[in-house]
């Protein structure tokens, strides 16, 4: 008896984390340390699991502004993702991004000439998906660690050092291939 309810257990579990593709949108919603607000934010995402791993590449776009508005990013951060499934539809997540940024000047600092850069990220996260037929409802928390420098020069404005690490909750439809 033992030997049979361990076997069905295998079985459930090859069959819940069975190999899969799923490709998507997402919106994230966004509050960088020092931004003035909270942001929304599409991106699109794809992810390839097996077992319980999973690995996702995203690209998504992101705009900020800092300081009332005299300081505004544009950024297209491309991510990849690694998860490990620790429950069925709860995984962490770890993993890299490049975030290509346009920071612009304007108010006070209109001086300034706009700067654009290219920086790796790192993020951390948990999340949450809930299969649904060939629909995959996901969730992730991630605080993602960035220093894009927003100080360019502003040491003469007497501005403080602008801090550009961000959390970010996640909430995606993934179609299963």
């Amino acid at each position: 008896m033992k030997k049979s309810i361990l076997f069905l257990l295998l079985i459930f579990s090859i069959s819940v984390f069975a190999q899969s593709f799923s490709f998507g949108p997402q919106i994230g919603f966004l509050k960088t340390t020092d931004a003035d607000n909270s942001k929304l934010s599409p991106s699109l995402a794809a992810r390839l699991s097996l077992l319980n791993l999973t690995v996702e590449s995203s690209i998504g776009y992101k705009e900020e502004e800092f300081e009332d508005g005299a300081i505004k990013t544009k950024s297209y951060p491309v991510n990849l993702t690694g998860m490990i499934g620790i429950l069925p539809i709860i995984n962490l997540e770890a993993g890299i991004g490049w975030h290509n940024t346009t920071i612009e000047y304007f108010k006070s600092l209109s001086s300034l000439s706009s700067i654009t850069k290219s920086k790796p990220a790192y993020h951390l996260g948990v999340g949450a998906e809930l299969p649904l037929g060939n629909l995959i409802f996901t969730g992730d928390i991630r605080y993602v660690f960035i220093d894009l420098d927003l100080n360019h020069d502003l040491t003469l404005f007497n501005i403080p050092n602008i801090k550009s690490n961000y959390y970010v909750l996640l909430v995606g439809l993934m179609f299963k291939l």
